[in-house]
């Protein structure tokens, strides 16, 4: 028995060509929708870190207005107690004037 070459027809040479384009876009398409996703995730993480960061410095205004409140309360209170040692030393002056 003899072996016989079959001649290939264009209907399926065309078939055959039309298979492997769409098997070649399916994967680019595939691919794509990787590299999307992974842009989509990196971009995800970023704003979560530049949230977590936000946070942070959030936290840390909070703080130094909270210790710049804390002193200014200080400062009045030191400058109510220097108002109350110069009237002392005024009334000290005065009576040692009376004395001499």
């Amino acid at each position: 028995m003899a072996i016989i070459k079959k001649p290939l027809h264009a209907s399926t040479l065309a078939r055959d060509t039309s298979t492997r384009s769409e098997t070649g876009a399916s994967a680019h398409s595939i691919e794509l929708q990787r590299r999307r996703a992974r842009t989509l995730a990196k971009q995800q993480q970023a704003a979560e870190r530049i949230a977590a960061a936000t946070g942070q410095l959030s936290s840390g205004i909070n703080e130094a207005a909270s210790a710049a409140e804390e002193l200014r309360r200080a400062s009045d209170q030191i400058a109510a107690g220097a108002e109350e040692a110069s009237g002392a030393a005024e009334e000290s002056t005065v009576a040692l004037k009376q004395v001499v």
